[in-house]
């Protein structure tokens, strides 16, 4: 099994949020650095891979826009994971591993 751990207190923007998962998950270069790539990629992950992931709420200097944005990436890292049973996802936020798709808690 691959383990991915995804620590986002190190990105500042978009930009870097996108650099960072090219990155980590080892995608391709024509990975399209966007929402939707980002989910088409993890849906189509063949090998059993668990990500942990850290660093998506807010904090001192954290960009409100970027907390929005880490927050659309956790509903598309939760989206993949329903839809390819190859992936496990973890948050460190607790109650984030039992939110709906609508970002609810159960």
């Amino acid at each position: 099994m691959k383990k991915i751990l995804l620590n986002f207190h190190v990105t500042k923007t978009r930009e870097q949020v996108q650099d960072y998962v090219a990155l980590m998950f080892e995608f391709p270069d024509y990975y399209g650095k966007n929402l939707d790539a980002f989910y088409d990629m993890l849906t189509e992950l063949g090998e059993d891979t668990c990500v942990g992931v850290f660093g998506t709420g807010d904090g001192p200097e954290r960009d409100e826009c970027l907390v929005r944005y880490l927050d659309q990436v956790s509903l598309v890292l939760r989206d993949a994971q329903e839809e390819n049973p190859h992936l496990c996802v973890i948050f460190q936020e607790f109650e984030k591993n039992f939110e709906n798709n609508e970002g609810e808690a159960l």
